[in-house]
């Protein structure tokens, strides 16, 4: 039922917009070679003297509506070899992990088999200092640095991050924010992704977009509704005009990453190159909490070098499973994840290649197409491609870990003009989120109605 009422809504939407998306193709001489500018992602990386950090930034407890609390969410990480983590529970906003933060009872009674609407429990002060300094007793950490061959020392914390935009009557539309509080208090409007993210950048906070294949739809049928020109349009606008929202999920639904080809299609010869990221989004302790990640290429350990990283891009996507390349039976966990050491980049001789481990095929893909593929193919000539080449390629990696994605690598050739059309379309959550606001500055400042947002919502939205 819920997948005919998204087809419905999707042919409704689609009649707003013209059809067809502008982009460009080589129309020389297919025999010509070209002269490519590469924008590389990894362009300030200092391979030899940085390092690579293990990175959560999208997970959840029973302060909102997990089946993990906090001390069992932080304790997990640090077992599995996390070395960054970002605690972003709907519409709470992250604290120390030794203070509870300001929850929405709602959620917790909306998901009571989760939460129980059981006390928070956090770390002790002591527990807390050791996890972050990396002293903190751990078998099963000590085990995974064994078998990875070098220390991971301690685990970063990072607060401030909450999962925003509120319920909505299906699960999607969520954006993680980070040092935003306004973003907190917005209630979902079903596919507006846009306001939270005016918002956060407002306050000078950076955001990214979960799990953006579920608004198209999370099976098979629904692949068409993925090439929509719609959906790559409604995303391609945001990532055009915030330059505060950094990253698009591409890993947590099957579609995440086809949606995410189309965009680049639209984004990158307006100038914008738009990053993937990759988490578990996990609700439970234990394995859920490395269903994905991201590995931070970062000179130290630091809030502000992880900032930095944040808006810059500079990191590679990893993900135990996905549905859309590795099938629905795949599940990679407990096995050592696909790696890269480092990338390197070749204006000269037009290559792109880089050094890995722990995979057994590879995968160059641009505009959404995979145009070459084999096991050791660790390296690319542009030339050798160019009929098939769009504004731009990235690699993935698989191996029994899972997936690895690259970044987008911007290849724009000399002498050929690179367009696309990215059309400003009416868009029906606009229109509702416009009535909320109207309806929420009446009839919601009514003694009734903000009784009830304290008493469900725990603050005023």
């Amino acid at each position: 039922m819920k997948t005919k009422v998204k087809r419905i809504i999707s042919v409704f939407l689609c009649l707003t917009i013209l059809t067809g998306v502008g982009v460009t193709a080589f129309a020389a001489d297919s025999a010509e070679e070209y002269d490519f500018k590469i924008s590389s992602p990894y362009d300030t990386v200092d391979w030899e003297n940085w390092k690579q950090y293990k990175a959560s930034l999208h997970s959840h407890t029973d302060a909102s509506d997990g089946g993990q609390s906090i001390e069992e969410s932080v304790k997990s990480h640090y077992d599995l070899g996390f070395q960054i983590l970002a605690i972003t529970d709907h519409a709470v906003l992250g604290k120390q992990w030794n203070e509870v933060p300001d929850m929405v009872p709602l959620y917790r009674l909306f998901k009571f088999e989760r939460t129980g609407m059981r006390d928070p429990i956090v770390l002790t002060d002591e527990e807390r200092e050791q996890i972050i300094a990396g002293t903190y007793e751990s078998a099963e950490r000590a085990a995974l640095e064994e078998k990875l061959g070098y220390e991971l020392g301690g685990m970063m914390e990072v607060t401030g991050g909450c999962e925003a935009n509120g319920a909505t009557p299906i699960n999607d539309c969520h954006i993680n924010t980070f040092n935003c509080q306004a973003a907190r208090a917005k209630m979902g409007i079903y596919g507006d992704f846009k306001t939270i993210v005016e918002d956060c950048e407002e306050e000078g906070g950076y955001s990214f977009l979960d799990h953006t294949g579920e608004y198209v739809g999370r099976w098979e049928e629904d692949e068409w509704r993925a090439h929509e020109p719609y959906y790559a349009n409604k995303f391609a606008n945001i990532f055009l005009e915030y330059e505060s929202c950094v990253a698009f999920d591409v890993n947590s639904t099957r579609f995440d990453s086809v949606i995410w080809d189309e965009v680049l299609q639209l984004t990158i010869p307006k100038g914008r190159n738009v990053p993937g990221i990759a988490f578990s989004d996990s609700h439970q302790k234990g394995e859920d909490n490395d269903w994905a990640f991201t590995m931070m290429l970062m000179p130290e350990l630091t809030l502000e070098a992880y900032e930095a990283c944040m808006r810059s891009g500079a990191w590679f996507n990893v993900g135990r499973v996905d549905t859309f390349y590795l099938g629905d039976d795949f599940n990679g966990t407990g096995n050592l994840p696909p790696a890269v050491a480092r990338v390197d980049v070749n204006q000269e001789e037009d290559t792109i290649s880089f050094i890995g481990s722990e995979f057994d095929n590879v995968q160059w893909i641009s505009d959404g197409k995979i145009i070459a593929e084999g096991a050791d193919l660790t390296s690319i000539d542009l030339d050798d491609y160019k009929d098939e080449l769009g504004c731009y390629v990235r690699f993935q990696i698989t191996g029994p870990g899972g997936i690895l994605y690259s970044q987008p690598f911007v290849t724009m050739a000399e002498g050929v003009e690179y367009t696309s059309t990215v059309y400003v379309q009416f868009d029906t959550s606009m229109f509702f989120r416009a009535l909320a606001d109207v309806f929420d500055a009446t009839i919601g400042r009514t003694f009734i109605a903000v009784l009830l947002k304290r008493l469900l919502w725990n603050h005023i939205w």
